[in-house]
């Protein structure tokens, strides 16, 4: 009885509205004015009173008060956190599950039993995994399991990267994916039809330890059925042979052997699901491993005192007994029943919340998951961190815990802390734990573990400081080549300057040689103008001296024949003629030499602009000759234009990530799903083998 104490004792404040209805109740029975008052006073004196006509109701108030405070005399102890199980579904999306030797497919039995499944885990978390050709991680350890339904729904092996079938990749997946959550033990659900020598050898190494456990549900039958294609036609091998996907039970038997797991056959019912659930096999791997059955990490625990009070309320009814001969008791209860048709929810919430305290309503929120709602209805402070772990504040719950000294309060705190990513302080409290009982299994599990936990962080952390010295590393040899292709290009930038100077002053030689050129051909001009007159000038002196000789001739040979004469007479025609012409051509001559320079300097311009046309033409097309010869093997370079470099990287682009960024408009979840395996194919080695094609 030293655990005695009354749970809600504001309701003893009941007692004086009580003694005050008692009081008046006395005191209106004895002032009644029905009969005359010499004749109540003489009755009074021969009738003898009934002494036990207040007692009932004073007994019935005072036992309701009394169960109304809620006397506790004892305690028990209510988990206050979800089971730590861990289990991954791994589902076969391998092109044999086209075939439909079970109806409507193996795929849809597959997706159907997954989804079916995920009911039945009341406790811990659960991931998802598919294989095909790889594996890939489609979710991470979640009690989601509406998101889950709604992964598994999407699936098929049209979405898979690589076609087909290595279930080993898939175990191998699912137990990285539970290790990464900070687990060492867990279980697999292999939902698979088939499985080959080679996968199994493979499983049975990774199960060697013992530490993970295989379950198998098997799909399809021992005849087999072909595998339709998305045509119509039916798959095939390179030979043309039809592909009959036929089960071997005995090897998917085998490995759920090896991992000490259960083996069931599809059924049409979910009897077989059922049995894997019931005959789970994580409470036989830690009964095997430490000597007893349960979680791998305790069960936070409360303490919760029982009210004992409805104990008081038989005793309490039978004060009620008297009052049945006046009808009392059959009139109150159809006024309360006429109440209770006519009342709402809102009315019977607020009769819960008068007849529960805040306690029982924080409890009855936690039993239905609604944790924020029993943070704020707890006052009991363990109670509320029980709430706030599950609801994820475990920095609320790590102040709620403060200042309790008991062991489960200090391994609360433990976990409390380690979730919170204090591995510190968690250690510390787990460590108080041993000290006070060292045989604590779950505190020295726990320990151990965190102490792993803060090994790969400090590992990881160490990675991350290699990573970013890398990261340094790389910036600084990329500033380095762009310092160094900056200079590169300043030195080019000024090659090209130095180049165009050159060019310049090339040109500008060229002008200036080019007036030389014309300035000497005018001086010419002008010399063989200077020429011409000269010899007119000659060739008249000389027709003048011609003349004066034949005067002379014709005085002293008079009397030459007349044959002479004309023969001299003709070849002075034939001298004349000769002379007459190159007197034309000589005037015609100096009036052009006589036309204004202005009229020669815009066709020396003209010409002299189509010359350094030409002069230009030339050099480039030097130029190109020469880095024609200076390419290997005389073979010729062309720059790629804009364009044929834009179609070049659109051809390089893989058709598949062309539809990923056709994603958000789309919003088709399978093509989502197919984009996050992609994204992992990227990350991941592509296996060396595929194992079968189908």
């Amino acid at each position: 009885m030293s655990n005695f104490e009354f749970l809600y004792p504001q309701a003893f404040w009941l007692v004086i509205p009580v003694l005050i209805l008692l009081t008046w109740m006395k005191s209106s029975s004895a002032n009644s004015q029905m009969i005359a008052k010499h004749l109540a006073k003489a009755m009074r004196d021969k009738v003898p009173q009934k002494k036990w006509s207040y007692v009932w109701p004073s007994i019935f108030s005072a036992l309701l008060i009394i169960a109304l405070a809620g006397p506790s005399f004892e305690k028990q102890n209510i988990p206050a956190s979800q089971s730590a199980h861990a289990r991954v579904l791994v589902l076969d999306m391998s092109r044999s599950v086209y075939a439909n030797d079970i109806k409507p497919s193996r795929l849809d039995q597959i997706r159907y039993k997954a989804q079916d499944i995920l009911p039945l885990f009341k406790q811990g978390q659960t991931g998802l995994v598919a294989f095909a050709g790889d594996a890939y991680t489609l979710s991470p350890l979640t009690t989601d399991a509406a998101t889950l339904a709604n992964l598994i729904h999407n699936l098929s092996p049209d979405i898979m990267p690589i076609q087909g079938a290595r279930a080993d990749l898939g175990v191998k997946q699912a137990i990285t994916m539970m290790k990464q959550a900070g687990l060492n033990k867990g279980e697999i659900l292999l939902f698979a039809d088939d499985l080959d020598q080679s996968e199994l050898d493979n499983i049975k190494e990774l199960l060697n330890h013992g530490q993970w456990s295989l379950s198998v549900l098997a799909f399809g039958s021992k005849d087999g059925a072909p595998i339709p294609q998305a045509d119509g036609s039916l798959l095939t091998t390179s030979t043309g042979a039809t592909v009959i996907a036929k089960t071997q039970f005995n090897h998917l038997k085998s490995a759920a052997r090896i991992g000490n797991g259960h083996f069931a056959q599809y059924r049409h019912d979910n009897q077989d699901i059922a049995n894997l659930v019931t005959n789970s096999t994580f409470d036989t791997l830690i009964s095997a491993k430490t000597g007893k059955t349960g979680d791998t990490h305790k069960k936070q625990q409360v303490e919760a005192k029982i009210n004992n009070g409805f104990w008081l309320m038989p005793f309490a009814l039978l004060c009620l007994l008297p009052l049945f001969r006046k009808g009392l008791v059959f009139s109150s209860a159809l006024l309360f029943i006429g109440l209770g048709l006519n009342t709402n929810n809102a009315q019977a919430s607020t009769l819960n919340n008068a007849f529960s305290n805040s306690n029982q309503r924080g409890y009855s929120a936690f039993q239905k998951k609604d944790f924020s709602g029993a943070t704020h209805s707890f006052k009991d402070f363990k109670w509320k961190a029980a709430a706030q772990y599950n609801a994820g504040d475990y920095a609320g719950a790590i102040d709620s815990l403060q200042g309790f000294k008991d062991i489960d309060s200090i391994y609360n705190l433990g976990n409390a802390y380690a979730q919170h990513g204090d591995l510190d302080k968690a250690i510390e409290s787990y460590e108080a734990v041993l000290k006070q009982n060292p045989d604590h299994a779950d505190a020295k599990y726990n320990l151990e573990l965190v102490k792993k936990q803060q090994q790969q962080q400090q590992q990881q952390q160490q990675q991350q400081q290699q990573q970013q010295q890398q990261q340094q590393q790389q910036q600084q040899q990329q500033q380095q080549q762009q310092q160094q292709q900056q200079q590169q290009q300043q030195q080019q930038q000024q090659q090209q300057q130095q180049q165009q100077q050159q060019q310049q002053q090339q040109q500008q030689q060229q002008q200036q040689q080019q007036q030389q050129q014309q300035q000497q051909q005018q001086q010419q001009q002008q010399q063989q103008q200077q020429q011409q007159q000269q010899q007119q000038q000659q060739q008249q002196q000389k027709s003048g001296d011609k003349s004066q000789q034949s005067q002379s001739k014709d005085q002293q040979n008079n009397g030459q024949t007349d044959k002479n004469n004309r023969q001299q007479a003709e070849q002075n025609q034939t001298s004349s003629t000769p002379q007459s012409r190159s007197q034309k051509q000589d005037l015609d001559k100096g009036q052009k030499s006589k036309k204004p320079e202005s009229e020669q300097t815009p066709k020396q311009k003209s010409k002299s602009g189509k010359d350094l046309q030409k002069q230009a033409h030339v050099k480039h097309s030097q130029q190109t000759k020469e880095s024609e010869k200076s390419t290997p093997e005389g073979k010729k370079t062309k720059p790629l234009s804009s364009a044929s470099k834009g179609k070049a990287q659109q051809q390089k682009v893989d058709p598949d990530m062309r539809k990923l960024e056709q994603v958000e408009s789309v919003r088709d979840p399978s093509y989502l799903l197919k984009a996050q395996m992609l994204l992992q194919a990227k990350h991941k080695e592509t296996p060396a083998s595929n194992g079968k094609s189908w």
